[in-house]
């Protein structure tokens, strides 16, 4: 039997901005123009606390199977290529929400505080970790 899957749905305000990461993986050779295969799909924006009215940053990272599958059937042939320092970096990345909840202790603020932590603070700290993941493994990263 399998689990029971419960999924949430987010509302997210009109004035929020959303900052979609999406890491992809291109096999080699591909010459025509598709983007590759999306192995993380990551949204990172602000939401406003009900009660309070104050504001916090939230994250959702989604692994996908089939980019993932692809690179790792690729990379598996690489004799340099290290499978379990993959899943470690791949792990973090899938992980970020632990990162900015735990780590950053990721609490509603005023607006203007909350802009600073999300954009300047935790934004930058986002932005590194997936440029050193997407570098080392040869991946591009679309931001939307």
């Amino acid at each position: 039997m399998f689990p029971t899957i419960y999924y949430s749905k987010i509302e997210k305000k009109k004035d929020n901005k959303v900052m979609v990461y999406q890491i992809y993986y291109k096999p080699k050779g591909d010459s025509n123009g598709y983007k590759g295969y999306c192995l993380f799909d990551i949204e990172y924006y602000q939401q406003q606390n009900d009660e309070t009215k104050d504001w916090y940053s939230e994250i959702h990272c989604l692994a996908l199977v089939e980019g993932v599958a692809r690179f790792l059937k690729d990379m598996l042939n690489n004799k340099g290529f290290m499978f379990e320092e993959f899943v470690k970096d791949a792990s973090e990345i899938q992980e970020i929400r632990r990162l900015l909840y735990e780590y950053y202790s990721n609490k509603p603020k005023p607006r203007t505080d909350a802009q600073h932590f999300h954009y300047d603070v935790f934004g930058k700290t986002l932005q590194e970790k997936i440029d050193r993941f997407s570098n080392k493994y040869g991946l591009h990263v679309n931001i939307d």
